[in-house]
Parts: structure tokens; sequence; C-alpha cells
């Protein structure tokens, strides 16, 4: 009996952690909310402003399936904190809240763990119970927020009311079903550091390493070098997986472009997972979405390589493919969804089980791009 109890095992945090919502910082709620209804098919469910007792910002709580959004504005402007954020980056992402089972336990192991604390647990409370919060430093002006709904029964957290009739718009579904990964644009040189941050506060582990840098005094090739430096961390259970990516001194890149148009590091996209991704695109494309277009050439390289794929299809959606072994990945880029070059989304499906984050399709694209451009020089 004494050896079962040794050998038992205890379930943590670490074994069930999980994304809880995305909060985004923009100059006006309303209408960025309006996109993701009309758009994307999102649902409104609950409101805190002024007219709820909050005094400094409005925020909108909507839901597609498990992803969960809350989209703030300043309601005045001595509210700083959003209008600062808002100036200085543009419309864009300001937490990741993650579901813990106990806030202050969490919170005081992941200071030990060095983590930079922003705001100690403290608890929220009305009629229907009470949420535990907390929130820990990252990036230059992010946050992580640990959160426990255990004891709350409202929609949301103290302080928002519902809103569902006001804004029951029709949709047809998009089949759009949880938060695949949340990709995160770092400086040169950062990413070791917030490799260690992350995987020392959550446990999680790096389980994908993606370098396409040339090396000090490499001399120019024949194979051409993207510039970029990617890592994949991951937690115990899968479900929260955190890109980051570094771009290669003096090189051109996507990532490049975020960190200048963003005036510095955050996170660049979030991946959301669908049910049927042709049905996705299909759909939000007769909404309006702009999507990231690659060159023939790639679709013909991937039909080369694997006959018994169905190119016409992914060509007719412009959907990306990788393989491993019987499992795919089919995967998308919005353009970016702002005014500026920052943040956008990616819409991915896993076909049997496939565990990757479409790391080949990197070298594919770059090479189609580059016959691309050969072909129109010729």
């Amino acid at each position: 009996m004494e050896n079962l109890k040794k050998n038992e095992i205890v379930e943590t945090d670490f074994l069930k952690m999980e994304y809880d919502y995305i909060e985004y910082y923009v100059g006006m709620a309303k209408m960025v909310v309006y996109w993701h209804v009309k758009a994307l098919g999102f649902k409104v469910v609950a409101y805190c402003g002024p007219e709820t007792g909050i005094e400094d910002k409005c925020s909108y709580y909507i839901v597609k399936n498990d992803i969960k959004l809350v989209i703030t504005s300043a309601s005045q402007p001595s509210s700083y904190k959003i209008v600062s954020f808002v100036d200085l980056h543009g419309n864009g992402i300001k937490k990741i809240a993650v579901k813990v089972h106990n806030v202050q336990e969490f919170f005081t192991e992941a200071i030990k763990n060095g983590a930079i604390a922003l705001q100690h647990p403290y608890i929220l409370s009305d009629e229907k119970g009470t949420v535990e919060q907390a929130s820990l430093k990252v990036f230059d002006d992010n946050e992580i927020v640990l959160i426990n709904y255990d004891n709350y029964r409202g929609d949301f957290i103290p302080g928002y009311k519902n809103i569902e009739a006001e804004w029951d718009l029709p949709s047809e579904d998009t089949e759009l079903e949880k938060i695949d990964h949340v990709a995160c644009a770092l400086r040169l040189n950062e990413i070791n550091l917030w490799e260690n941050y992350f995987n020392n506060i959550f446990n999680s582990k790096t389980v994908k390493k993606f370098d396409e840098r040339k090396a000090v005094g490499e001399k120019q090739s024949g194979e051409k070098k993207i510039g970029m430096l990617l890592k994949v961390l991951q937690s115990e259970n899968k479900n929260m997986n955190n890109v980051l990516v570094e771009p290669e001194h003096g090189v051109k890149s996507q990532v490049q472009l975020f960190i200048d148009q963003n005036y510095g590091a955050g996170i660049q996209h979030i991946a959301f997972a669908s049910g049927n991704i042709f049905k996705s695109v299909e759909l939000l494309k007769q909404n309006g979405v702009k999507f990231t277009k690659y060159p023939d050439v790639y679709y013909e390289k991937l039909a080369s390589k694997y006959p018994n794929l169905d190119v016409t299809l992914l060509k007719k959606h412009g959907v990306l493919c990788d393989v491993l072994d019987d499992a795919l990945l089919f995967q998308i880029f919005t353009a970016p969804i702002g005014d500026r070059a920052t943040f956008f989304y990616e819409i991915v499906q896993r076909v049997n089980n496939y565990e990757g984050f479409g790391l080949n399709n990197i070298h594919a694209l770059f090479e189609a791009m580059e016959a691309e451009l050969m072909v129109k020089n010729d």
C-alpha cells in the first residue's frame, strides 16, 4: 500500500495546461468585434464597460466553440495602459490567459522559477461567485494571466453582463474549433531568454527547432538560407504550443517586418484549428477575409512529390500541406487583420494525428517563391 502511494500519479496544473482566453487591445472594440462576428463567425456573449461599472475600458467577450477572445478598447483618454499600448503597437494581443487550478500556488512557483510578477493574486467577486487571477510579464508589453473560474457561475468574470440578445447576427458555421498554437516574433538574441522563461514557468519542453541562419563566417553557397531561428515549446499534455521565432541579423523577413511595425517583440499570430479547413476558407473568403497567396510552382512541386495528394483541391483554396508518413497538416494564413503589417491568423487542420508544425513548408515555400521569381525574370 505504501508503494502504491509513492508511485501514484499526482494530478497537477502542469498535466492539464491549456489556453483560456486571448485579450486584444484595440482602438475601437465594437468595430473589431463586429469583424470577428461577421468575418470569422464568433458569437458575442458578454460585455463590460462604464454601463456595468467598469469606468476605464470597454471589453467584449466573444467565443467560437473552444476559442475565447476578449476585445478591449479605452473608454476615456486617461485609460493610459490601453491607449499607450495601441499607440505604440497598433491593434494587437495584450494578454494570454492560462487556466490553472490554484492561482496562488502556481504564481508562487512561477516566481521561484524566474517569472516576473505584474499583478499578484487577487479575487474578483459578484453575486455569481469569485474568480481568482494573477499576471506575469512576457516580451515587451504582454502578459500571461493565470485564472481560476472554479467558484464562478457567470458567463465570464465579474463585471461582465450578458449581451447575446443585442448581437444576434445570423452566420454560417466557419468550423473554427480551438487555439492550436500561439506564435511570437522576437528580437535578435531574445529566443533563448524567452524559451527558458516559458519552459521554467509552465514545465513545457522545446520539441522542435528550425535554424535557417547563416553561420558566422559562412560563405554564400548554392543552398539558400531563410534567415530565421524557430523553436516550438509544448506543454506536457500537448494542449499549449508556443512558437518562438527570431530573425537573422541583416535579413529582411516577415519576422523582422513584424518587429519593425510592432515596435518590438510580441505575439505575431494565433493559429485556430478547423474541423474542415476547406469549408472554413471558403466561408471566410465569402465573408471578406483576405489570405496570403502562394505561387503555382509550390503546388507543382507538391504534386510531383506526393502524386496521391489532391493538390487540385489545395491549390483551389490556397491551402498549404505538410506530410509526415500518413499524417497531414493543412494550413493557411490570413493577411494582417489591421492596418499595420503585424498581427494575423493562421487556420490549420491536423489529419491522422499530425503532430508537427509545417516546418517543411517553410523550405518548400521559399524554394517555390525563388523559382517563381526566376521565371518572371527570364
